[in-house]
């Protein structure tokens, strides 16, 4: 069940579609659930992946915003209008001249256009592009993070589900023995004791079922968490074609429908299984992969580049822009032009606190980078580690090692009903039986969630 959810297209469709597409395109849950199902829904419907989105829009409008030029700035003047000249007996003029009035109508359109130097536009725009490129990186670590909560999830319902086949299968089982008992107690082959003892027995089974339905519910409630629904928006009627395929003891008929009715109260019904593949990665590969493409790493790593271009645009803030502005202006009736050029002087701030700002701001980012590679190392080795044991512990369960647990347990049943064996020694050897393929089960869980940490761990799938 393990996929390539990294593909090209999922990473398509998480940095280039829109959010309000994507909550759009999300329609109503099915109940029946596989993971590849919940993995595409998560893509499209998870909360934090969509504010991933809207970062990554933010920061490609600042990226545009760090591509224009100054704008150019216009300015508008009328003055000196005469509002009454006792001399001329003449009121306000708005364009002829008087040469004997000492006020003239004046207009003027001034235009200033600011000249960057220093390359100053093309480091913001070299800044803003790795900024993107950050928040693309840091858009996939959202989706690498809320899948690995979304497959413990599922594995922990998985888990449930599978116990609880097995429980009800034993369950099944154990009624078939209480009548058989029951039986033999009127017959006056066994003592009535013996029946008390066989009810009893039943709690421990009857408390598994309950534990199971918990972890059940608990399970699909967190993954419709991560889905961003509820579970009124689950639909009854969209039912996935997808088989559920299961592995352990067969559970078919009655048993299935007993099954189905006890997680009928659930808002999902989890279609899948475990994973049991080996990975053929070594350690030092693994280590590579990380530091190579784990997301968290390039986000750090594409930072630090912005926070080097930051350095260099402070530095080159010492460069001084220059004003070079056009004048027109109309006198009366007289018509004039002329140019004015404006050079800054650096005499309160000469950029120094600035270019040191942004230096702290880079040594920053690059110890970031470190302590995000060191951690990608760490978790890859932790995860390893973790998955070799559970390897292991896997392969202990082989079928080489459960078939003379299963010959217990049918020798057990025949010499029960024969009369060959007492009630004690068949409790006993049907205990021993649920005990191993819970374990059996509980260690496929295990084996399928360190091959989720492991590639949580190392940003990519393995296999």
């Amino acid at each position: 069940m393990l996929r390539k959810v990294w593909s090209y297209s999922l990473v398509a469709l998480c940095l280039f579609s829109s959010p309000a597409m994507a909550q759009s395109q999300s329609g109503a849950i099915p109940r029946r659930l596989t993971l590849k199902q919940a993995e595409d829904l998560l893509i499209q419907r998870n909360l934090s992946v969509i504010a991933a989105r809207y970062q990554i829009d933010a920061t490609r409008a600042a990226r545009l915003i760090a591509s224009y030029k100054p704008n150019p700035v216009l300015t508008v003047g009328a003055q000196q209008f005469p509002f009454y000249s006792p001399l001329a007996g003449s009121f306000t003029r708005f364009f002829s001249t008087n040469s004997d009035a000492g006020a003239q109508p004046t207009y003027t359109f001034h235009v200033d256009k600011t000249i960057e130097r220093g390359s100053k536009r093309e480091l913001r725009i070299a800044q803003a592009d790795f900024q993107v490129k950050a928040s693309e990186a840091l858009a996939l670590d959202a989706i690498r993070t809320q899948l690995f909560q979304l497959r413990q999830a599922f594995t922990a319902a998985l888990l449930a589900q599978q116990n609880l086949q097995l429980v009800e299968a034993i369950n099944h089982q154990y009624e078939q023995t209480e009548r058989l008992t029951e039986a033999k107690v009127e017959n006056g082959d066994i003592a009535g004791a013996e029946l008390y003892r066989v009810q009893a027995g039943k709690l421990q089974y009857q408390q598994a079922v309950i534990q199971a339905r918990v972890s059940y519910e608990m399970a699909t409630r967190d993954i419709l968490n991560l889905l961003g629904a509820k579970a009124e928006d689950v639909s009854a009627s969209a039912i996935a074609e997808a088989s559920s395929v299961t592995s352990g003891p067969a559970v078919q008929g009655d048993q299935q429908t007993q099954i189905d009715g006890a997680l009928a109260t659930a808002p999902l019904e989890i279609s899948g299984t475990f994973d049991d593949r080996p990975i053929v990665q070594t350690l030092g590969e693994l280590r590579q992969i990380a530091l190579t493409e784990r997301p968290d790493v390039i986000v750090a790593r594409n930072n630090l580049e912005a926070a080097t271009r930051g350095v260099q645009l402070a530095r080159a803030q010492r460069s001084r822009d220059v004003i070079l502005g056009f004048e027109y202006q109309r006198v009366g009736d007289d018509h004039a032009a002329g140019l004015t050029l404006q050079i800054p002087l650096f005499v309160y701030n000469n950029q120094q606190a600035a270019i040191t700002q942004a230096d702290a701001q880079r040594m920053s980012a690059e110890a970031l980078l470190r302590q995000a590679e060191l951690q990608a190392t760490t978790d890859v080795e932790k995860a390893y580690q973790a998955y070799q044991s559970a390897r292991r512990v896997l392969d202990l369960y082989n079928k080489q090692n459960l078939k003379p647990v299963e010959k217990l347990k049918t020798i057990s049943d025949y010499s029960f009903k024969e009369g060959a064996s007492s009630l004690l020694e068949f409790l006993d050897a049907q205990r021993t039986y649920n005990q191993a393929l819970t374990a059996y089960n509980q260690a496929r869980s295990d084996y399928q969630m360190s091959l989720w940490q492991l590639e949580q761990a190392v940003g990519r799938p393995l296999r």
